[in-house]
C-alpha cells in the first residue's frame, strides 16, 4: 500500500495551481479562490477547487482517481467549521498517530468543528472519490447559530462528538449539493448570490439534524406535503438518470401526473433555479465529468448524444459559455 503523505501532496498540489494567483503556503490552500491538481502516473490524479463565498463561507471541491493500493493524506490545519457531502468513495478521519479513525462512505452528509482528533483525512483507492464542502471559522458558526433556539443543543453535539455522519434517506441535501457543485462561481457574481442561498438552505438542514430533528419528516409538514416531497425526489431521480434522453416539463408533467407548474414551482423553491436551467447545468456537469476523465474514449459528438444534445455545435457553444473552455481544449488538456 503506497501512503502519499501530505507535505508531498501540497507541495506539487503548489506546483500545479490554475489560479492567476499562485498560492505561497498550506494554508492557503482552504483560505484562497483557486483552481489545482496533483497527478503522478504511478498514483493518479486529484483535482481541487475553491471559491471563497460572499457569506464568508469557502466551498471546497475534491475529485480524486487514484491507482490501486495508493492512499493520499490530506492535512486539516484550520479551526473551521464545516458541513460536506461526500458523493462517491470513502476516507478515513484520523489524528496522525496511527490510531484508526474514522471512516466515512458515500454518500452521507459529514459534520464536524476541527479538533485534534481530526487532524488528517486519508482518502482511499478503492473507489473514485469526490467531495464538497462547505467551511466557515467559529465566528461565522456563532451568527449562523443565533437564529436557532436549539443552538445550545448543537454546540453540545459539536464539542461532544468528534464527527457527526449522517446517510441521507432522501436525495434532497445531495441535489442541493450537487447544484452547488456545478455552479461556475468564478464566472458570474450573480452566481455567488445563488450559491449564498443553496448554502443557507444546507445549513439550515444541517443544523436541524444536529438538533436532533429530521429536516425532512416532521418539521411541521402535513401529510400531503411529505407526499409532495418524495414525488419531486422521484422527478429529480428520473432527470438524472435520464440525461441523454429528450426531457421537457410537459414530458415530465405526462410521466409523474402533476401540473406543469406544480413542477416549476417546486424547481424555483427547492433548486432556487428554473427547470431550463437545471437540466442544461445537470448535462453539462455530466459531459465536463466524462470530458476529464482519464479513462473515456468519447468523442465529442458521443458526448453530446450521452447528455442529450442533438446538435455538437449548440453542446460546444452552451459548454464554452458555462466552462470558459472549448469541448476540444478540454480533451486537449486531458
Amino acid at each position: 500500500m503506497k501512503s502519499l503523505s501530505w507535505e508531498e501532496y501540497s507541495a506539487v498540489l503548489r506546483k500545479n495551481t490554475l489560479h492567476r494567483e499562485a498560492f505561497k503556503s498550506a494554508n492557503d490552500l482552504f483560505l484562497s479562490e483557486y483552481r489545482a491538481f496533483f497527478e503522478e502516473e504511478a498514483l493518479g490524479r486529484i483535482d481541487v477547487s475553491s471559491v471563497q463565498g460572499i457569506g464568508n463561507y469557502t466551498i471546497k471541491w475534491t475529485k480524486a482517481s487514484l491507482k490501486d493500493d495508493v492512499n493520499v493524506e490530506l492535512k486539516l490545519d484550520e479551526p473551521l467549521f464545516t458541513v460536506g457531502y461526500i458523493f462517491t468513495g470513502a476516507f478515513n478521519f484520523h489524528r496522525g498517530d496511527g490510531q484508526k479513525g474514522v471512516r466515512v462512505e458515500a454518500p452521507a452528509l459529514v459534520i464536524y468543528r476541527q479538533n485534534s482528533d481530526l487532524s488528517y483525512q486519508l482518502i482511499e483507492s478503492s473507489k473514485p472519490y469526490e467531495t464538497l464542502n462547505i467551511s466557515f471559522n467559529d465566528k461565522v458558526l456563532q451568527r449562523i447559530l443565533q437564529k436557532f433556539a436549539s443552538s445550545s443543543v448543537i454546540i453540545k453535539r459539536l464539542n461532544d462528538e468528534q464527527m457527526i455522519v449522517h446517510r441521507p434517506e432522501d436525495q434532497f441535501l445531495g441535489a442541493l449539493f450537487n447544484q452547488l457543485k456545478y455552479l461556475p462561481l468564478d464566472k458570474d457574481v450573480h452566481n455567488l448570490f445563488l450559491a449564498e442561498s443553496l448554502v443557507l438552505k444546507i445549513l439550515n438542514k444541517a443544523m436541524l439534524l444536529l438538533a436532533g430533528t429530521s429536516a425532512f419528516a416532521d418539521a411541521g409538514l402535513n401529510k400531503n406535503q411529505k407526499q409532495e416531497i418524495n414525488l419531486f425526489q422521484e422527478v429529480m431521480a428520473y432527470v438524472q438518470e435520464n440525461l441523454h434522453k429528450p426531457i421537457s416539463i410537459s414530458k415530465l408533467s405526462e410521466r409523474f401526473e402533476v401540473s406543469p407548474r406544480w413542477l416549476q414551482r417546486h424547481f424555483s423553491d427547492e433548486m432556487q433555479m428554473t427547470f431550463s436551467d437545471y437540466l442544461r447545468d445537470l448535462r453539462l456537469a455530466k459531459a465536463y465529468d466524462m470530458l476529464t476523465n482519464p479513462a473515456s474514449n468519447l468523442s465529442i459528438r458521443e458526448v453530446c448524444l450521452e447528455v442529450g444534445y442533438n446538435s455538437s455545435q449548440t453542446f460546444s457553444a452552451n459548454f464554452k459559455k458555462q466552462y470558459g473552455i472549448s469541448p476540444s481544449h478540454i480533451i486537449d488538456r486531458y
